[in-house]
């Protein structure tokens, strides 16, 4: 089979052209099959070596505009951390002098940098700058552990932004009870007119005998209106023999005041009053020489000197 030979005749459709006729051999059969194949095989080879490379420029460059777009991320997000830290420094001083301003806090305790020294960063705009040193000029420094950087200042920013807001939040709690207990304080004149008898010992005027005067007294005309020292609600309108028409008012936080000799009343027991609101009328109602309010102020079950929380 190996000497075999294959022929091939050509026949022409015109009469007067001769057929022609050609041998091949076995062997030139099998070594133009090999050949092609081989041709085949480099040619294949050769279109999927190109088909590759396309493809590796192309990723290459979809890589090389990821890697742009994370850069300007990392540049932005350096710079928000940076921000951040830079505003949460601010509010932590702030957050100090209010604490101290409320009185939470000795003023001792406020850190002032002295003029003429080294300028100093706190902890976390330190870090930011850190991290921006090492997105943008730390050659070693990889895209990952710049990213887990980032990642761990924006945590930190963000606990301490809530310790922050957490001491700002009870120093609002402790400033509005402050201000509960100031409106419970009563600060104001009941009335104005001439102070006669004082808070402390005393020879009572209509007995005669020594005694210990509860609250102070002021002179006024009959009729004059009466105001509330404090907010509060009324706690007792009543009529005794010794303080005639009297209004008790509970104003929380400790405080209480009573207002005797009233000629009537402007409120009813469990009526709410504000400060500076009329409550009554002077009159000189139960034992009385002449028309006067007798003022009281009660802080923790006790009966104190009126004079000393008056401020207006």
């Amino acid at each position: 089979m190996k000497n075999r030979n294959y022929s091939v005749n050509i026949v022409s459709d015109d009469p007067r052209s001769s057929t022609r006729e050609f041998k091949i051999s076995y062997k030139q059969v099998r070594s133009w099959l090999i050949a092609s194949f081989v041709l085949l095989v480099i040619f294949g080879y050769i279109f999927y070596g190109y088909l590759t490379t396309s493809f590796d420029k192309e990723k290459k460059k979809r890589l090389e505009k990821e890697n742009i777009k994370l850069e300007e991320i990392i540049g932005e997000l350096t710079a928000s951390n940076k921000s951040l830290g830079e505003s949460l420094e601010q509010m932590k001083d702030f957050k100090e002098k209010i604490m101290v301003a409320a009185g939470l806090k000795s003023p001792f305790a406020l850190k002032e940098v002295g003029k003429g020294g080294p300028e100093t960063e706190g902890p976390i705009e330190n870090a930011a700058n850190t991290i921006e040193s090492q997105a943008g000029k730390s050659p070693g420094q990889t895209k990952d552990q710049t990213y887990k950087n980032i990642v761990s200042t924006a945590k930190r920013i963000s606990q301490e932004s809530k310790e922050v807001e957490k001491a700002l939040k009870y120093v609002k709690s402790h400033i509005d009870e402050q201000k509960a207990k100031l409106a419970a304080t009563p600060s104001l004149w009941p009335i104005r007119g001439y102070l006669t008898d004082a808070f402390g010992w005393r020879t009572n005027p209509i007995t005669g005998k020594r005694q210990f005067h509860t609250g102070q007294d002021i002179a006024t005309q009959l009729g004059n209106k009466v105001i509330a020292t404090a907010d509060g609600f009324v706690l007792i309108t009543e009529h005794t023999p010794v303080m005639g028409k009297l209004i008790h008012i509970d104003h929380g936080h400790g405080f209480a005041t009573r207002y005797g000799h009233l000629a009537s009343y402007n409120v009813k027991e469990g009526d709410r009053v504000k400060r500076g609101q009329v409550i009554g009328y002077v009159g000189s109602t139960g034992r009385s020489t002449a028309p006067h309010l007798h003022y009281e102020v009660i802080y923790m079950g006790k009966n104190v000197n009126p004079m000393h929380y008056i401020i207006d």
